[in-house]
């Protein structure tokens, strides 16, 4: 959660999750389509070299450019400044919210999870998806030289894990349900 929860992470993901749509779509982009789809790459890089003095300034910048890249005019976003002039302070504005050694184990999990010369699917533990137990993997997906695409055999960690959690808390539930029914059993 903490590297893809934060602040700065959710709007990049946006931007990502709209730019890969465009780019998984089999038909030629329109005029429109394709003015829409560079504003996105645009506000993702613009987005990534944000910079700001403090906190709450990096929150309203972050949610600025995601929205004008999203709902904009290219020249609104051309023209948006994303680095304060003449402030020695200003950071990037990814590191009011990401802590980089978990962005680190991240990056590496799914570097791990999506190597090309991996045939079988790889549960890492710090990636972002697992794979869904007893689902098979589609093979044409590992082939080399293949279009990448995610797997619909794999779902997001967190959403993996907190099925786990509950397939133990409701199986403990049950569990101890029938122990105590069978011991009131034989008190009688």
């Amino acid at each position: 959660a903490q590297a893809t929860e934060n602040p700065f992470e959710k709007h990049r993901l946006r931007l990502q999750s709209r730019i890969d749509r465009v780019r998984a779509q089999e038909e030629p982009l329109d005029e429109r389509q394709a003015e829409k789809f560079d504003m996105l790459k645009e506000g993702l890089r613009r987005l990534l070299a944000s910079g700001a003095s403090s906190k709450d300034e990096a929150q309203d910048l972050i949610e600025r450019i995601r929205r004008i890249a999203t709902f904009g005019t290219p020249i609104e976003v051309e023209t948006m400044k994303v680095w304060p002039e003449d402030d020695p302070k200003a950071r990037p504005a990814s590191e009011f919210f990401v802590n980089e050694r978990i962005d680190l184990l991240v990056r590496e999990g799914e570097t791990f999870r999506n190597d090309y010369r991996n045939k079988d699917r790889r549960i890492v533990f710090h990636a972002l998806k697992k794979p869904i137990p007893f689902m098979k993997a589609d093979p044409a997906r590992y082939e080399i030289g293949s279009k990448y695409v995610e797997g619909n055999d794999e779902i997001e960690t967190q959403k993996y894990c907190g099925i786990l959690l509950m397939g133990i808390v409701f199986g403990c539930g049950i569990v101890s349900t029938l122990i105590i029914s069978r011991q009131n059993r034989q008190t009688r």
